[in-house]
């Protein structure tokens, strides 16, 4: 039995990658079949895994057609709706979303997540994210926004959410028949912030969140942003292509936990990786043949997130082409391309399929070696899982590489808790306001 567990986690989207929809064991529909959606949250969490992680954003881009026509996502919910749904036809998979910083307003934010905890019975968590979507200009904030800057207004952003989860004591809602008193108002606080971006009166008009705060999760891979994630981020998502990066990858997220003051384990590392599986290798290989053929090469390209049209599609793999969202994961992509010898056009088929992660073509043996390996040496916590054949692929995870990793003890066979934070190892935050009386009385 392994000492460690894996945390696993998993896109609840139709292939999780956009040209997925055309394969013949995918079903293909608009975006919006809520039945879709639930029937793949309740497969994840027969097989125990932790949660699902929607990742979003508020706009379309049709500046490309010929790339936006191709893809399924383009009509699709907005997350807190969808995952509200889903909370009620589940019981114990977590709910991650994603809202960037730049398109919301944080008081907003966090009645909308507060609610989904509370709707969820302490399943909710937020990804953070800085990039600009079509709402960024309505609150003044440039397309061009400095980089480093994006951290400073994320940190502030995180820093008034927080603070209006804590705006209720745990124990304020009193609800004393006797008396007629529902609320004592002394457990009750503003926040009264006035910061460079943000101002907010408060208090939260929802009761603090069962777990305290929903979990924070973050996918910043730059320098600023891997430092604002070890502060803040319960669980930071990754991309690691070899396990040579993610080894790297792990001690400098751990080493920055403890310079923020925080406990390492408290800071989940889960690190994208895309699922073929086969009954053999022969058949995981034809498999993911048959996914990457589906895709025309100027949507994979697009996949990489990076501008290559200047570049020879049959030549090495450049040092730097323009970026076109994340920095830490075009350099991941970038650095693993030119280890592996890769042309442009190969990288781009390569890894579309993936969403840009590495991707594990295998069996259920190697995939469970591959995990276990991962796990044991300290390259991740554990994976969100990418699979080209959606629910397809997830059910074929779930019936024979989740019973596999159960019999060697590396993940769970019954979920250990109610909440995320319980089923992730996570400890629940102190109400600030407690936590000040607290030392003050000291």
């Amino acid at each position: 039995m392994s000492s460690k567990q894996l945390k696993l986690v998993t896109f609840p989207l139709t292939g999780s990658a956009s040209q997925a929809w055309r394969h013949p064991e995918v079903t293909a529909h608009d975006g919006l079949d809520i039945n879709y959606y639930i029937e793949f949250a309740q497969l994840a969490e027969r097989g125990r895994l932790d949660a699902l992680f929607l990742y979003d954003g508020a706009g379309l881009r049709i500046d490309n057609p010929e790339i936006t026509q191709r893809v399924w996502s383009v009509s699709a919910f907005e997350p807190v709706t969808l995952l509200s749904a889903i909370a009620t036809h589940t019981q114990h998979i977590g709910l991650i979303y994603t809202a960037s910083v730049s398109d919301n307003e944080p008081s907003v934010l966090a009645r909308q997540s507060a609610s989904l905890d509370h709707v969820s019975k302490g399943r909710a968590g937020w990804n953070i994210v800085t990039t600009p979507g079509p709402g960024a200009t309505n609150f003044g904030i440039p397309a061009d926004e400095d980089h480093d800057e994006r951290y400073v207004r994320a940190r502030e952003f995180y820093d008034v959410v927080s603070g209006l989860w804590d705006s209720f004591e745990d124990d304020a809602l009193v609800r004393d028949k006797e008396s007629g008193i529902f609320t004592d108002l002394s457990k009750v606080h503003k926040l009264n912030h006035h910061g460079k971006y943000y101002t907010s009166k408060g208090p939260l008009r929802v009761e603090r969140p069962p777990q305290g705060h929903p979990v924070i999760a973050q996918a910043g891979s730059s320098g600023v942003g891997l430092d604002f994630g070890t502060a803040v981020a319960d669980a930071l998502f990754s991309v690691n292509l070899s396990i040579q990066a993610g080894r790297s990858y792990f001690k400098d997220v751990k080493a920055r936990a403890v310079a923020h003051g925080r406990n390492p384990e408290d800071v989940k590392i889960i690190s994208g990786v895309g699922i073929v599986w086969g009954e053999t290798q022969e058949d995981a290989e034809r498999r993911f043949d048959e996914i990457t053929a589906l895709w025309p090469l100027e949507v994979a390209l697009g996949n990489l997130g990076m501008k290559l049209d200047k570049y020879d599609l049959d030549g090495p793999f450049p040092d730097a082409p323009e970026v076109g969202f994340s920095q830490g994961k075009s350099q991941a992509i970038i650095n693993y391309a030119q280890e592996q010898g890769w042309t442009v056009r190969q990288t781009a088929y390569r890894l579309a399929a993936s969403l840009g992660h590495r991707i594990l073509v295998g069996t259920t043996q190697s995939i469970a070696d591959d995990f276990e390996t991962w796990l044991n040496t300290d390259a991740t916590d554990g994976f969100v899982l990418i699979f080209p054949h959606a629910k397809k692929g997830l059910e074929q995870f779930v019936d024979n590489v989740v019973p596999e990793l159960q019999r060697r003890g590396l993940f769970r066979t019954e979920y250990e808790g109610k909440t995320l934070r319980e089923n992730l190892g996570l400890p629940r935050p102190q109400n600030r306001h407690v936590k000040a009386a607290q030392q003050a009385a000291e």
